[in-house]
């Protein structure tokens, strides 16, 4: 996108911090809230492309307590699990006008919404690990919170990258990424096989404490990252942007579009994440991407293009159409 326009968007937005809580399925809660209206019947629900939801425990639960057969708002405003992980959302702008720099669909910027810890995991990673100032598991040169943030500066977890045009009322989130948990899994590995030198931990940091932290952070958070982000991503899209549109993209077609040539994100992050949120696969690009010449040329060399897409407009009379909408599947472009 344009950075005039980034920037407008960035102003109007609240300053600072906002916190985000988030617990295991809580993204199952999420979406039946933007979709089912004021209250939908369970009958319905179970037959719709958001079946697959009413199974998570969470909702098993909630539901149970319904003697009308009826889901309501209220009713997933209480769905919380025991174990509830607190965040930091920030917002900052990420790009350049060269379309190859920063892996982008297009020329311009993105949003980039950071999924920051905590002061509770700040606290023992300081604790435990006593890193320096620039430690190794973030990159500056990567979109992360920056310490010019003193007031409230946070570590952070993982981010994801958003453009998105008012124009068509679409969205596409470009990027899902965290650098901190793949960097502690590898660096738990060579503390396992008996490799001590740490690179820019600092002097103090000790190889049992430091496992200590480790373990304990992949066990806190490896296992719902991936959900919180694109959950606040989500979220953040429809309520703040106002944009019900949202696009995702597949590992083939992403890697094409954004020129990625040597290490691929992991997979799961835009195969098997997407189809459970609900997202449906389509060989229809964002609306805004078939405006550039630039983009058809490219569509066309590689014989058509695949995208994650989830409407989060929808109401009640929407919810039994979806039952009719083709599920994912992969899919295999043309080089």
């Amino acid at each position: 996108m344009d950075i005039k326009i980034a920037q407008e968007v960035l102003a109007c937005l609240p300053v600072g911090k906002t916190p985000f809580y988030y617990c295991k399925d809580r993204y199952a809660a999420f979406l039946l809230s933007q979709v089912i209206g004021r209250q939908c019947a369970i009958a319905d629900l179970k037959k719709s492309a958001y079946s697959a939801l009413l199974h998570k425990p969470l909702l098993k639960e909630i539901l149970a307590q319904s003697g009308d057969g009826q889901l309501r708002q209220e009713h997933l405003t209480l769905a919380w699990g025991k174990r509830i992980e607190p965040f930091l959302l920030t917002l900052d702008i990420w790009g350049d006008k060269d379309r190859s720099w920063g892996q982008v669909s297009r020329n311009g910027y993105s949003l980039v919404l950071q999924l920051n810890f905590s002061n509770k995991h700040d606290a023992v990673f300081k604790r435990l690990a006593e890193p320096s100032q620039f430690h190794q598991f973030n990159c500056s040169m990567h979109p992360v919170l920056k310490r010019q943030h003193r007031d409230f500066f946070r570590e952070t977890l993982a981010w994801a990258r958003i453009d998105f045009d008012f124009n068509t009322n679409e969205a596409l989130i470009e990027e899902l990424q965290s650098d901190w948990l793949r960097r502690a899994k590898r660096l738990l590995g060579e503390i396992q096989s008996g490799k001590t030198r740490f690179y820019n931990l600092g002097a103090n940091a000790k190889p049992d404490k430091l496992r200590r932290y480790l373990e304990a952070v992949l066990a806190d958070y490896g296992d719902i990252w991936d959900e919180a982000l694109l959950t606040a991503a989500l979220q953040f899209i429809r309520q703040e942007l106002g944009i019900a549109k949202i696009y995702l993209h597949t590992p083939e077609t992403g890697g094409a579009i954004k020129h990625i040539k040597y290490t691929q994100p992991p997979r799961s992050l835009y195969s098997s994440l997407p189809r459970k949120f609900c997202f449906r696969q389509t060989d229809k690009a964002p609306e805004f991407l078939q405006q550039q010449r630039t983009f058809r040329k490219l569509e066309k060399r590689l014989g058509g293009t695949q995208w994650h897409v989830i409407n989060l407009g929808g109401n009640y009379a929407d919810i039994t159409k979806t039952a009719t909408e083709k599920p994912d599947r992969p899919v295999t472009l043309v080089a």
